[in-house]
């Protein structure tokens, strides 16, 4: 485990979620990607879940130390091996290793159900987590997140997913791009204008630069919209929700969740679940 300066990065943690324990490179470049943006530790995470693998935890923590030893970063970096269910583990993980975030791969294109970042797998795996978590499906590309989507709609939770925008908007000099349609329920326009005021003053506050989209389309989910924006615009990453209360629609609509996922392409996802017991950065 390296050593860094007392103060300069805070015993929080980014967190790498390997799945396979020989092709990894991209997982570990996008999270040290976050740690260097966010000033954070970094944690490489491998569970062992007899669901998805049978390696063992001396075998999984073997490896681990090696892939840690290789990684040159000057902050500190470390390891662990957690044993149980992926959900569990998953869901605990802000009190387990002080995460203040996960990053993943996600496979948009196999059904597999041993496959854990089947996009059936990280949905039903990452319902429960109480920290944000970024998904990517592309090879890693160290890019500025120049424009960066924040979906918004009418969730009172919204002030968890402003407040990560701004972090790009303070922390990388990110334009944060306010995307939104309009309802046509009088108090669900109310709560959305209301949140994007709220917006709007968060980010005056640390003068970030905005743009606004307004979407016509009423119908289609405006993550769903959001993603089609971001691969016309070449767009940096999209911060969304996922559904709070599951219904009987999304049973057979699907969840826009999962078909935002499926638009993963060059433009990686910041999901929050809208929780009441978030781990959010001490910023």
């Amino acid at each position: 485990m390296h050593q860094y300066k007392k103060g300069e990065y805070r015993d929080q943690f980014v967190i790498a979620y390997l799945t396979d324990l020989d092709d990894n490179k991209d997982v570990i470049l996008w999270a040290e990607k976050f740690s260097n943006m966010l000033k954070k530790g970094l944690i490489l995470l491998y569970i062992c879940d007899k669901k998805y693998t049978d390696i063992s935890t001396e075998k999984a923590q073997e490896k681990l130390k090696q892939i840690n030893d290789s990684i040159s970063l000057s902050y500190i970096h470390s390891y662990a091996v957690l044993n149980g269910k992926t959900k569990d583990i998953i869901h605990n993980l802000g009190d387990l290793l002080n995460g203040v975030m996960i990053v993943s791969k996600v496979d948009t294109q196999t059904k597999e159900k041993k496959n854990p970042i089947s996009i059936n797998n990280i949905t039903n795996n990452f319902y429960s987590s109480r920290l944000a978590y970024l998904l990517f499906s592309k090879p890693f590309q160290d890019t500025p997140f120049t424009d960066v989507i924040l979906s918004m709609n009418a969730l009172k939770e919204a002030k968890e997913k402003i407040l990560w925008a701004s972090y790009f908007g303070r922390f990388s000099s990110s334009r944060i791009v306010i995307f939104y349609h309009r309802y046509k329920d009088t108090y669900l326009q109310k709560q959305l204008n209301l949140n994007i005021g709220f917006a709007r003053k968060m980010f005056r506050k640390f003068n970030i630069q905005t743009l606004n989209a307004h979407s016509l389309n009423t119908r289609t989910n405006e993550d769903v919209q959001a993603m089609s924006y971001a691969k016309q615009n070449s767009s940096s990453l999209c911060i969304f929700q996922t559904t709070k209360n599951k219904s009987i629609i999304e049973f057979f609509t699907g969840l826009p969740e999962k078909k935002a996922m499926k638009r993963l392409q060059n433009t990686p996802i910041l999901f929050l679940n809208p929780r009441d017991d978030l781990f959010i950065m001490c910023e």
